[in-house]
């Protein structure tokens, strides 16, 4: 690229032709709390509907310190590499190492007492640590996975819990009202105010700008699809079907729904949608544990033929699905880019600068003039 004149002649020449569809409809499938014993048919299923998914795992189920079925979980994560699903980081123990009386702790503890998101995050720096301790304890195990392209563990993340985004300098939230220092949000005595969060989100907030600043994109939900009812017998046996998840998400398309959601804990109190990237996508949180046949019903028998369904509905309504690392499409040469368009590029998203049609030595990290490193 010799000056910018070069590039505007050039973009006159050609704006034209490409562009980019603003009728791009997107879902991201997102799973959390894996890998388990689940994980290896929930790969079947989607496999079967020819979409690929994220997965936010936690590594301590491959050492048998979470509270699952989870005795096959090494081998359902070499599955999950091998079928081209996307590995991102949850953290090693879901901060479960939190979850403490001083002498017990962890995820057996944790469900007996049932305070999960009481105090969850403490200590930043600690709690940090347990990200890098994630990715250390995956390569323990499968030393080749971090060849693999679908390895994302160092550079995309969710924190447990909270519904937290690092996406670009103005896409990004936190859920402030996600764990507290006393109650489990479902406690009836449970409130929240934004304005005096507690200590645990407020370590999450460091947390999640600490990642931010690591080159990390930090990713949360727009759409929970769990059990209607936690509070039944066998929750997973009240899930949405494909027909309702469609409807639902038709509603919440493009109204940037973190910030309204409820209950108030799944909430991104702060979060800012503004700068266009969020527009017409859709980000699906659900669990790999809600589709097992287990103590919480029968999840897999019931709900691995709703993957399917979903997908045949959501693909009737115009939808595609995609994993997150295209949130912000691929950055390809001979494109045509315009001042409003963000792109991909080698783990990281960059916005444009100037519009121009795209060369092959045009790539966003040696263009300066021409594209912003989103950090």
């Amino acid at each position: 690229m010799k000056n910018k004149t070069a590039v505007t002649l050039l973009c006159a020449s050609l704006c034209s032709t490409y562009s980019f569809a603003d009728d791009d409809k997107v879902i991201y499938l997102t799973f959390d709390d894996g890998p388990i014993n689940a994980t290896s048919g929930l790969i079947d299923a989607l496999d079967e509907a020819q979409i690929k998914a994220t997965f936010f795992i936690n590594a301590f189920h491959m050492y048998g310190e979470g509270d699952e079925n989870e005795q096959h979980s090494q081998l359902a994560l070499a599955k999950l590499l091998n079928s081209g699903h996307l590995l991102a980081n949850h953290s090693y123990d879901h901060m479960l190492h939190n979850c403490t009386d001083g002498e017990r702790s962890g995820a057996v503890y944790c469900n007996e007492v049932g305070l999960w998101p009481v105090k969850s995050y403490q200590d930043a720096s600690t709690d940090y640590d347990y990200f890098e301790l994630n990715t250390q304890k995956v390569l323990a195990l499968l030393p080749n996975a971090e060849s693999f392209p679908n390895f994302k563990m160092r550079t995309m993340a969710r924190l447990p819990y909270t519904n937290a985004w690092r996406v670009t300098k103005t896409f990004k939230g936190d859920g402030l009202c996600a764990t507290s220092d006393n109650l489990p949000p479902w406690d009836p005595a449970f409130s929240c105010d934004p304005q005096v969060s507690t200590n645990s989100s407020q370590v999450a907030v460091k947390i999640s700008d600490k990642l931010a600043s690591e080159d990390y994109k930090v990713y949360g939900w727009d759409f929970d699809w769990g059990p209607v009812n936690w509070g039944v017998d066998y929750p997973a046996e009240t899930m949405a079907d494909g027909i309702q998840m469609v409807e639902s998400i038709n509603q919440i398309v493009n109204t940037c729904p973190g910030k309204t959601m409820d209950p108030v804990n799944s909430r991104t109190q702060n979060l800012d949608c503004s700068d266009g990237l969020a527009a017409n996508k859709v980000v699906i949180l659900t669990h790999d544990f809600l589709f097992e046949d287990g103590p919480r019903g029968q999840g897999a028998t019931i709900n691995l033929p709703k993957i399917k369904s979903f997908v045949e509905y959501a693909r009737a309504e115009g939808y595609r699905f995609d994993t997150l690392d295209n949130y912000a499409p691929q950055w390809q040469q001979n494109r045509q880019y315009e001042a409003t368009n963000f792109v991909s590029y080698q783990d990281k998203i960059y916005s444009v600068l100037q519009a121009h049609y795209s060369q092959s030595n045009w790539q966003p990290s040696n263009t300066p003039a021409l594209w912003l490193l989103e950090k």
